[in-house]
């Protein structure tokens, strides 16, 4: 489906006459041309007629062949004579290679230039290698050997082939082979042609018995095959570059002309027809591009008349797309393929004068961006086929438009088509196919360059490029469709440089735009066209792409709600899109910048750009560039057109078509039919939705509250079945944020107020309710509502309701929700209505025995009203429902009621149900009260018991629960003990619990002012302040030495107690830190970081944010037996132990050193155990007696901070807190760092960074 684009035809003059062989170099700054008896070197070519410089190389007569050899840098030159020289190009200086003394009559080096083979005069056939070593020598007419001629095993007849058009009378068509009689009139050409791979060679040559045939050899001269004999071949030949088919023409007894494909082995494999008479018009070369693409066909008539026909091969058609025709006054010298990287496509022609013509061409398809019809040329036919109406295959075609010559460019404007011939005729086919010819004026046919980039623009002008030398010519070209219809050339602009690709703003009414890029530069410029005074004008550098590009394309964006009127008085924003082929695509704009690579193919569909690479297919949204979506497509598969709305058509290596809707697409279509609310839409996008199966939660979540504002005209426009699947897919998601993200951005949708997705379903299905209530002809819709929002209730009431007055409709909405819930599920639903008639409906649906269900249902009708709906509910293990019906059934129940509550533990509900009926009231809360005490939640019980009148238990719990106030009020309430004694009982559980405070104050509420009793309680409690307190006050009453006695023996002794605890504390820290600083002093060893593993298992103790993980731990699981794949808590807990033991000698001895130092750390710098130190210091203060103790305590304590804080920096070190993180990956990784790193990994994360210290005011400045 692709045709030939010409880029660009570049005109140069080398000064070179009747060059026979062209020679290029990869960098192309120096070309070789070879005439019969001269080798020149073409430099660079200036601008204009003149020839920059070309020398002459070297002057031997009767040149048969050459060849640039890359390695040597050298020209090795065959004569006929049989020499074979080697010339260098920049000295000048000549060597000889080798000579044959019989003579040469031509010579080819393989394609990878290792191998050489010559044909002598004598019809020898010569292999040698580089350095002209014999690898074999051999007749050219030699036959094979017995063992390698052909077998027929009989199969394959051909009465049993299919001949296609031919018909079965093919079947009996003989074509034997017949001898030639004069072999000494036929051309006695010999042409050498090797595989691309180097490894074969084909031979043709003038058997004597045979005629024109070929011989196939090895890289070392053996003979492979001889060809399979036929009539009329001609001397031609040419082997394609991949290796399958070698291409002869031939001239059949009928007077077909064609060129034959014969395999390898010989054998005619098939042939395609030439649209002229090989006798007229004998073939003089073919030619294969460098990747087998393209064929080229060159012929020479009796008048000197010569072309160059391309073809091109599509799911086994062959395709002429160019065809090149040549003056006679300057005939054809020679055509070339060029073989560089990313050149296959370029052809170099001579001419006899010296002109030298550079075609480059390639591959697109001629589709209009905002069409489906694809454009196909063949020689004379233009191919024409309408995606959007049918999908038909290649070769066949929708319609056939034909013209008198062969079609060489396509392009499409508007609804016109614009096909330009060999002969340089313009042709305008209308879309009723009505033709209209434009014969170009004399100055067009003056020159040999073809008019490349020919493209249509406003009116009836046209653009087109011409390079000649070192620049380029812009052609603005008016076309004529007065009495005299033509195209003549009215102004150009010269740009410096190659220009290979233009585009033109078709699709703008009122600015008149191009662009141009230039392949020299990758630079693309922007270009005014002035219709007015009918020129060009450069206007700016558009952008600059990092490769050249083949293909330049512009994309105007325009939103959707913007109107035809406002896109042509506003300008949208232009992109363009550079491409060139297998490599690399760039899309260039005001805010778009995107680059890919390895692009095979691309296309426009709506807003996004689709391209393809080797087995995928990509989308770019052209508003922003971002890739939004990614899938599989066959391998190979290239885009040919976008189909209309969401159909995309590619075409796969086999040549076959295939049709696909990606999602992207049709999400963009459906999001269109959404955005514009066509009447009559909405039925086609949900239709749309069923058949690619886009879940219709996307109507929605398109714009929530557009859908919400206007869900009654939805409800309207579609029909009761799409409204049923779209409220049965319904979810609490948001689907444009979700699965459908691709075609989303969040600062596009819009939500109503206080909306949470969780609540999507409860919102819509609540207002289609409202909607559909008064509506006829959507109870299902309905019926589906209420069972989305799970009111399975209404819905068989709805149903019941309808049943009263219509039967049929209410069976059929019966089994319509039948198929939403379970029949079971909506029998126990409808027996929760208490209408038993309902319920008979329900059951005669389900598959229950009737036998079973009526004996039940008149056991329930036997029971008075209130316990038949107790056991309704309780049948149905609704049993808060349950105890509000039993509470009803008056008090021969209350026994029942009481096992009922206590079984389904419904004490809450009961204590509401019986709040009037004090007694029963009363033991609930009894119950409720055992309940709790049962339960651990004792202040709960005991308030309980109390409203329960059971004063005794409420206190045992309130004495439980140590609450003091409740339990003297409790005492005094129940009054059978004194309230000192239920006071006493308290103060040993508050010690024990050291709540000291507590205890100091309540014994203190009911002993004597001067007992000592509370004194005591403060001094065992520690409470220094407040003892001294507490003893001033009983001094101050008449008691002697109390402080002296009590408080002051009692503070000091404490004071020891700390101070010894603080040295202790310290002196583990001081010894703890030593044995981590020197762990790390060791020097580490192999052994020493290979332990884990094989003294513990560590891991399950790995961290879960830890990263780092060698392949010990994470690839030798499998290697460890199949031993259990879990670890239970009891055995994590032993390993962690085993893990942190301080033990000396433990392999993680430094990892258990770590988090003991912390722990410490943390307990030493506690708040609280400043606090501790600063009451104690104030204690000592007030007894006025003891400031040095004070001092010296608060000293002790300044000490061990100090020190802590000076030794955080050497135990929690850099590496240990992630400091060398930078090390550990990279071509410089650090492989000790990265064990550290492992190990250190173990520690809790916590654990692996320095304590934090709050410091609080602790210190007296008196004591410092």
């Amino acid at each position: 489906m692709r045709n030939l684009k010409l880029q660009y035809c570049k005109e140069q003059k080398t000064g070179v006459k009747n060059a026979r062989q062209l020679l290029l170099q990869p960098d192309l700054d120096v070309v070789y041309a070879i005439s019969e008896d001269k080798v020149y070197a073409i430099n660079s070519v200036g601008e204009g007629d003149e020839v920059e410089d070309v020398k002459t190389v070297v002057e031997l007569p009767d040149i048969v062949g050459a060849e640039f050899l890359q390695l040597e840098n050298v020209l090795c030159v065959a004569t006929a004579a049989g020499e074979v020289m080697h010339i260098n190009p920049d000295t000048l200086a000549s060597s000889e290679g080798t000579f044959c003394d019989v003579g040469i009559e031509c010579m080819a080096w393989s394609p990878n230039q290792e191998v050489v083979a010559f044909v002598t005069k004598t019809k020898n056939v010569v292999v040698m290698t580089c350095n002209y070593e014999l690898l074999g020598e051999q007749p050219l007419d030699e036959g094979l050997a017995n063992d390698q001629q052909f077998v027929n095993v009989g199969w394959g007849k051909k009465e049993t082939q299919f001949h296609g058009t031919a018909g079965k009378q093919a079947a009996k068509q003989s074509a034997a082979f017949k001898p030639p009689t004069d072999v000494e009139s036929l051309p006695q050409d010999i042409c050498i042609s090797w595989r691309g791979d180097g490894a074969l060679f084909a031979v043709s040559y003038v058997a004597v018995q045979v005629g024109r045939t070929f011989s196939v050899y090895d890289c070392e001269g053996k003979l492979q095959h001889t060809a399979e004999k036929w009539n009329g071949l001609q001397p031609a030949l040419a082997w394609r570059p991949s290796g399958n088919w070698i291409a002869m023409p031939q001239q059949h007894a009928d007077n077909k002309s064609t060129v034959a494909l014969f395999e390898k082995n010989g054998l005619h494999h098939r042939e395609f027809q030439l649209p002229f008479d090989l006798q007229a018009e004998p073939v003089q070369q073919l030619h294969w591009s460098a990747d087998s693409d393209i064929l080229a066909v060159q012929t020479s008539t009796a008048d000197e008349q010569q072309h160059i026909y391309l073809y091109t091969i599509g799911n086994y058609h062959w395709y002429l797309k160019q065809l090149l025709s040549f003056k006679r006054s300057d005939p054809l010298a020679l055509c070339h393929w060029d073989n560089r990287l990313g050149e296959q496509h370029t052809l170099h022609v001579l001419l006899e004068s010296g002109k030298h013509y550079t075609y480059r061409w390639n591959f697109a398809v001629d589709c209009q961006m905002h069409s489906s019809s694809v454009y196909v040329i063949d020689g004379k036919r233009l191919l024409v086929t309408d995606f959007s109406k049918a999908v038909v295959p290649p070769p066949m075609s929708q319609k056939v438009i034909e013209l008198e010559n062969c079609i060489n460019h396509v392009n499409i404007y508007s609804f016109m088509v614009f096909a330009l011939d060999s002969e340089r005729v313009l042709h305008a086919i209308k879309h009723n196919e009505q033709k209209v010819q434009l014969l170009p004026d004399e100055q067009m046919l003056q020159s040999q360059l073809q008019l490349a980039q020919l493209t249509k623009c406003r009116g009836h002008y046209f653009l087109a490029t011409q390079v000649v030398a070192q620049h380029t010519r812009v052609l603005l070209i008016e076309a004529s469709f007065n009495t005299i219809r033509s195209y003549s050339l009215l102004s150009s602009l010269r740009i410096n440089g190659t220009v290979n690709a233009l585009t033109v703003d078709t699709d703008h009414a009122k600015f008149n735009t191009c662009y141009v890029h230039t392949s020299n530069s990758g630079q693309i410029y922007e270009l005014a066209i002035d219709f007015e005074a009918k020129k060009l004008q450069p206007t700016r550098c558009f952008t600059q792409l990092p490769q050249p590009a083949d293909r330049i394309e512009l994309y105007l964006y325009r939103e959707l709600h913007t109107s035809i009127d406002d896109f042509n008085e506003i300008r949208p924003a232009a992109t363009i899109v550079g491409f060139r082929a297998q490599r690399c695509l760039h899309i260039r704009g005001n805010d778009v910048h995107f680059d890919a690579e390895g692009v095979t193919s691309y296309c426009f569909a709506g807003e996004y750009l689709v391209y393809t690479r080797l087995n995928t297919l990509h989308f770019v949204h052209m508003r922003d560039g971002r890739e939004v979506d990614t899938r599989n497509i066959e391998r190979g598969g290239k885009l040919v057109a976008h189909a209309g709305n969401e159909r995309l058509v590619l075409q796969l290596p086999r040549g076959n078509l295939e049709v696909i809707s990606p999602r992207v697409l049709v999400l963009a279509t459906i999001k269109f039919m959404i955005n514009h609310h066509v009447e009559g839409k909405m039925i086609s996008y949900i239709d749309l939705m069923r058949k690619h199966r886009i879940n219709m939660n996307i109507i929605c979540d398109h714009n929530l509250s557009e859908f919400l504002q206007n869900s009654a005209r939805f409800v309207e426009s579609v029909k009761n079945t799409q409204l049923c699947l779209f409220i049965s897919e319904l979810q609490n998601e948001d689907f444009a944020l979700g699965m459908y993200s691709s075609n989303y951005e969040p600062k596009e949708l819009q939500y109503p107020p206080e909306y949470s997705v969780e609540r999507k379903v409860t919102i819509i299905c609540r207002l289609f309710c409202q909607i559909l209530k008064p509506l006829k002809g959507y109870k299902e819709s309905l019926i589906m509502c209420h069972v989305k929002l799970g009111q399975l209730e209404q819905a068989l009431l709805l149903i019941w309701r309808k049943y009263k007055c219509s039967p049929d409709e209410a069976e059929q909405l019966f089994k319509y929700l039948l198929y939403l819930v379970d029949v079971n599920e909506l029998y126990d639903i409808a027996l929760g209505t208490y209408d038993f008639a309902l319920v008979l409906f329900v059951a005669q649906k389900s598959q229950k025995d009737p036998k079973e269900f009526l004996l039940r249902l008149n056991e329930l009708k036997a029971l008075p009203t209130p316990y038949r709906y107790f056991k309704i509910d309780e049948q149905l293990k609704r049993y808060e429902h349950a105890v509000e019906h039993l509470a009803a059934c008056g008090e021969q129940h209350y026994e029942l009621a009481m096992d009922f509550i206590k079984q389904h533990q419904l004490y809450r509900k009961a204590l509401t149900c019986y709040q009037q009926q004090t007694e029963f009231h009363q033991r609930v809360c009894v119950a409720y009260a055992d309940h709790l005490r049962a339960n651990a939640q004792l202040e709960a019980a005991s308030i309980m018991y109390e409203r329960g009148g059971q004063l005794q238990q409420a206190l045992l719990s309130a004495r439980h629960t140590l609450d003091c106030q409740r339990v003297l009020l409790l005492a005094q309430r129940a009054g059978e003990e004194s309230l000192e004694q239920v006071a006493n009982s308290l103060v040993a559980p508050l010690q024990q619990q050291q709540r000291h405070l507590e205890a100091y104050e309540l014994v203190k509420q009911f002993a004597p002012s001067d007992s000592e009793q509370p004194l005591q309680l403060l001094l065992e409690g520690r409470l220094f302040g407040r003892a001294i307190h507490e003893a001033c006050r009983l001094e101050a009453q008449g008691a002697t030495d109390i402080m002296a006695n009590y408080v002051q023996p009692a503070l000091l002794d404490y004071v020891e107690i700390l101070e010894n605890t603080l040295q202790a504390d310290r002196r583990l820290f001081v010894n703890y830190k030593q044995r981590l600083l020197d762990i790390r002093k060791r020097p580490a060893t192999a052994n020493d970081m290979d332990v884990v593993g094989d003294d513990i298992d560590e891991l399950d103790l790995l961290s879960d944010t830890s990263s780092m993980r060698s392949s010990r731990y994470s690839g030798s699981q499998s290697s460890r037996g199949s031993g259990k794949t879990f670890r239970s808590s009891k055995n994590r807990r032993k390993h962690e132990r085993k893990l942190l033991s301080l033990k000396p000698g433990n392999p993680f001895e430094d990892i258990a050193l770590i988090d003991a130092l912390h722990n410490h750390v943390t307990k030493l710098m506690q708040p609280s155990q400043q606090q501790l130190v600063r009451d104690t210091c104030k204690a000592l203060l007030q007894l006025h007696t003891e400031d040095e103790r004070a001092s010296q305590l608060q000293r002790l304590y300044q000490s061990i901070v100090t020190q802590l804080q000076d030794a955080l920096d050497e135990i929690w070190i850099p590496e240990l807190m992630g400091g060398t993180a930078q090390h550990l990956t990279g071509p410089n990784i650090d492989f000790l760092a990265l064990r550290k790193e492992q190990r250190y990994a173990l520690i809790t994360p916590l654990k692996r960074f320095k304590p934090q210290l709050n410091i609080v005011d602790w210190q007296f400045e008196m004591l410092q």
